[in-house]
């Protein structure tokens, strides 16, 4: 049955409603597609819960994992989706846990710090962000300590940079790391890709909202060209597609809140919920030209992640409360 609480986004022309996947309770965390549409989220303060469309394109197929009691810091699971791992408090500090079906398949504790860690994995390496900004690995098969991922390939590439990881990216056949100054695109197994410098943090307040092949998706203030000064106001901070080869960025529209996006494989289409003056909507821009073609308001419909499909038409969205599949419509029906 289709939720009610849909309706915002079943009325648009380009950005067209396809059919509800399920109901959601929880924080989505991310959201991508292998086959089909699958939503990683934090079910409760002490677990989590990844969900996948079943095959028959009806209801859902889950695997769960809980701490049982202390505070849930992170979460991850590879692409195929076959997988879940959580890193949750404990009294020594912090236990990784790898679930596969209904069994832990294993586990390790070490001392660490009670703050929220980054995961992700393919299923065969476990990529954490944690403490101070630290960057550790764990085997999937053999938990052991972690051990250190090294960044001096990307200091050795670009000079003098700041080494403290802030974020990790999935991009299912490798990851993008980012620190307060640059990002890097490596292998699993460790070989650096490539690696550029990223929009000075200090004035621009940057947040990588998507990543693409093409490069990010960012939230930021925007900088005046004459003055070289962040700028100020409500409208100061904007969604930005960023070209890393060039250190360009073309600012789409203003944003008054953390947004989410989804940018399709081929490029050319962005679906971003945003804030603005008149309040959520979200958004269909055709970046071949950036230009907003359909923006469908969603008062307090807080989309939490997004993901297209491999076709590039359909994306996946993910509310607090509801799960379900639009498609973009490249030209008036």
């Amino acid at each position: 049955m289709t939720s009610q609480r849909t309706k915002p986004f079943q009325a648009g022309r380009r950005l067209v409603f396809v059919r509800s996947i399920d109901t959601l309770s929880g924080q989505a965390e991310r959201s991508w597609w292998t086959g089909a549409p699958c939503c990683l989220m934090r079910w409760t303060y002490h677990s989590a819960l990844l969900k996948r469309e079943a095959a028959s394109g009806t209801g859902t197929t889950w695997l769960s994992a809980s701490s049982g009691g202390p505070r849930l810091m992170g979460m991850g699971a590879p692409s195929s989706g076959d997988a879940l791992v959580i890193v949750h408090e404990c009294g020594a500090g912090a236990r990784l846990v790898v679930k596969r079906g209904e069994e832990d398949m294993s586990e390790w504790t070490w001392p660490e710090e009670h703050t929220d860690v980054d995961v992700i994995t393919d299923g065969r390496r476990i990529v954490m962000r944690h403490g101070r900004g630290r960057l550790s690995w764990f085997p999937a098969d053999s938990l052991g300590p972690p051990r250190p991922w090294s960044l001096e390939l990307v200091r050795k590439a670009l000079g003098e940079v700041r080494m403290e990881v802030t974020g990790l990216w999935d991009l299912g056949d490798s990851l993008v790391v980012t620190t307060v100054d640059t990002w890097s695109q490596w292998r699993w197994d460790g070989e650096l890709m490539a690696c550029w410098r990223a929009p000075a943090y200090e004035l621009a307040g940057v947040t990588v909202v998507a990543w693409h092949a093409a490069g990010p998706i960012l939230y930021m203030r925007m900088i005046d060209p004459a003055t070289g000064e962040p700028g100020f106001g409500r409208d100061a901070y904007r969604l930005v597609v960023w070209d890393p080869r060039r250190g360009v960025g073309r600012p789409l529209g203003p944003a008054h809140d953390w947004p989410r996006a989804a940018r399709s494989p081929d490029g050319r289409w962005l679906v971003a919920d945003r804030v603005t003056r008149e309040g959520r909507g979200l958004d269909l821009w055709d970046l071949a030209t950036d230009t907003l073609v359909e923006r469908l308001p969603t008062p307090r419909r807080a989309v939490q992640a997004l993901a297209f499909a491999p076709d590039g038409l359909h994306v996946a969205v993910a509310t607090m409360q509801d799960w379900f599949v639009l498609r973009v419509v490249p030209g008036e029906e």
